[in-house]
């Protein structure tokens, strides 16, 4: 490709890349935190969240499905493309940004944590930052061997959860789901927007546009299928947890799956088990060190920062200083360790650009109708509008909840956002950058290569 990436991601890479990405981020560090609140409720959120997790892939569904999909950036390109704007786009896009570094710093300690418990010695922070570095590694020597770690470790992964679910399902007792909702339905709908942490995997998957094999038909059919795997392996993953062990032990267990898995599974089971835990966690981790590099290489080739940071690397075709960028950042937050806050940061910042992206969705037909008939996938007005402001109401509750514990630092990192972005764009027109070309240029190709 132009912009030096390889396409050398398939669609099982893009499965295991959306799927495993998400596994390890909602069951293993949320669940168990919710039922304190929830109780035994905690399996039937997620599908409560269903409507809301559909209603949000299909403005994903949509964008991917324009010839925007070839191109990295993900909701950052819909929505500066749709409004012709690239600091809308940018600011969005900005708050996912460190949502994202905040979700890579709690994966690397939460398997930190896991891995240190389990094996009863270990630094949290040595354990979270060798994984980090490991997969540093990994994703600077190239995308191909990200795919291809990244499905090994899936397939690992599903294997685990079939040795979890299979018996588990048999030694489940249903007064364990009682009471079903011991803090009532407050209690139930207050950890609603924590287990919607599980669903931030819709970016991963747009972001590798630009590295995927056919990606306007690809990325679309696996997102969707990707998004009901999901919440299937979720649902039975937590209603065999809860229906195993009372819900107010697992609160406190600090390897919850794993104690789950030692009640009725022997020696060999549970620890296959507990690879496929850690498999969670360096799945997802592995997906963001791939995928938040990609968001800031967006940036920079549309100059809204430093250009530098879209270098690619020649023998490897990576954003390796992109990459680095994001992993000295992540061991900054590994060793401070503020989890809980880093947990609340993540969520808001996942929630202004899942609004930033519904807006969007709503729009596109008319503010850019070009852009929306030379999508593959066009519903019907009625039904855009209908999710788009039932996803939109949603998420601004969601954010609603979160807004106050995290205000001032999402004020501070707006700022340094906004100075980011001047000078970006200083540097960019004393370049003689022509914005207006590249904001047209990204759509209206009607053919991109899909090989290199």
């Amino acid at each position: 490709m132009k912009n030096g990436l390889k396409r050398e991601l398939g669609k099982w890479h893009g499965y295991a890349l959306m799927i495993g990405g998400m596994v390890g981020s909602g069951i293993f560090v949320v669940t168990g935190e919710a039922g304190a609140q929830a109780g035994p409720s905690v399996p039937f959120g997620y599908v409560v969240l269903l409507p809301v997790l559909l209603c949000s892939a299909l403005a994903y569904l949509i964008f991917m499905s324009t010839p925007l999909g070839n191109s990295p950036g993900g909701a950052y390109v819909h929505i500066s493309r749709t409004f012709n704007n690239y600091f809308a786009g940018f600011l969005f896009m900005w708050f996912q940004y460190i949502a994202l570094l905040g979700v890579m710093a709690i994966m690397a300690i939460s398997f930190g944590d896991y891995l240190s418990s389990v094996i009863g010695a270990g630094n949290t922070a040595i354990l979270a930052t060798v994984l980090l570095l490991v997969f540093y590694l990994l994703n600077i020597v190239g995308v191909k061997w990200f795919g291809v770690v990244q499905l090994v470790m899936s397939a690992v992964l599903f294997i685990a959860i079939l040795v979890l679910v299979v018996p588990g399902v048999f030694f489940i007792e249903t007064e364990n789901f009682s009471p079903m909702l011991p803090n009532g339905v407050s209690g139930f709908i207050a950890i609603l927007p924590s287990l919607f942490f599980a669903y931030f995997g819709f970016e991963q998957l747009a972001q590798a546009g630009g590295e995927m094999k056919d990606p306007q038909k690809a990325m679309p059919r696996t997102m969707l299928i990707g998004s009901f795997a999901t919440v299937i392996i979720y649902f039975l993953i937590s209603i065999v947890a809860f229906g195993v062990i009372p819900y107010d032990q697992l609160a406190q267990s600090q390897s919850a799956m794993f104690d789950v898995a030692s009640v009725y599974l022997p020696a060999g089971g549970k620890w296959i088990v507990m690879v496929g835990i850690i498999m969670a966690f360096a799945t997802t981790l592995n997906s963001l060190v791939m995928v938040v590099s990609r968001i800031l290489f967006a940036f920079a080739e549309d100059r809204v920062i430093p250009v530098g940071i879209a270098k690619v690397n020649k023998r490897f075709n990576t954003p390796h200083i992109a990459i680095t960028i994001n992993t000295i950042i992540v061991l900054g937050l590994i060793w401070t360790r503020t989890l809980d806050y880093l947990l609340n940061v993540s969520l808001q910042g996942m929630f202004l650009m899942y609004i930033g992206h519904a807006i969007a969705m709503i729009a596109l037909p008319f503010v850019r109708p070009a852009l929306f008939q030379s999508a593959l996938i066009k519903p019907k007005l009625p039904l855009i509008i209908c999710c788009g402001v039932f996803s939109l109401s949603v998420l601004v509750f969601f954010s609603y909840t979160l807004i106050f514990s995290v205000f001032k630092l999402l004020l501070i990192w707006s700022a340094v956002g906004v100075v980011i972005f001047l000078f970006g764009r200083i540097q960019g027109k004393n370049k003689q950058f022509d914005y207006h070309k590249q904001l047209e240029s990204a759509w209206q190709q009607e053919s991109i290569s899909q090989t290199n």
